[in-house]
């Protein structure tokens, strides 16, 4: 519920191994940094929180959710699973919601 409230913006999170990492979902707005980049290339943004990965990528609603590779483009409004560890997870956020103007 804490979760819910902080961070409106993450469709669900799970917390594994007593806390030490989490599995968030988030969407990926219009407009921002992440859209039309490959996971390769969001990886090696020094901005991207160091071992934090994108394990899940949902290119619509009505597709499957599939494990992307480093080819892998993000579209906007498609979905990520992103698994990070707590201390990182409001860069993470930050960085995925990165809106260019």
């Amino acid at each position: 519920m804490v979760n819910a409230i902080e961070y409106p913006q993450v469709q669900s999170i799970m917390h594994l191994e007593h806390g030490q990492i989490e599995v968030l979902k988030l969407l990926i707005p219009n407009n921002c940094y992440v859209v039309n980049r490959t996971v390769a290339e969001i990886a090696q943004d020094s901005r991207f929180p160091k071992g934090s990965l994108i394990i899940g990528y949902q290119p619509h609603r009505h597709e499957d959710l599939m494990i992307p590779d480093g080819s892998t483009v993000l579209e906007a409004d498609s979905t990520v699973l992103i698994v990070t560890k707590p201390g990182s997870l409001h860069q993470v956020i930050d960085f995925i919601e990165g809106c260019t103007s």
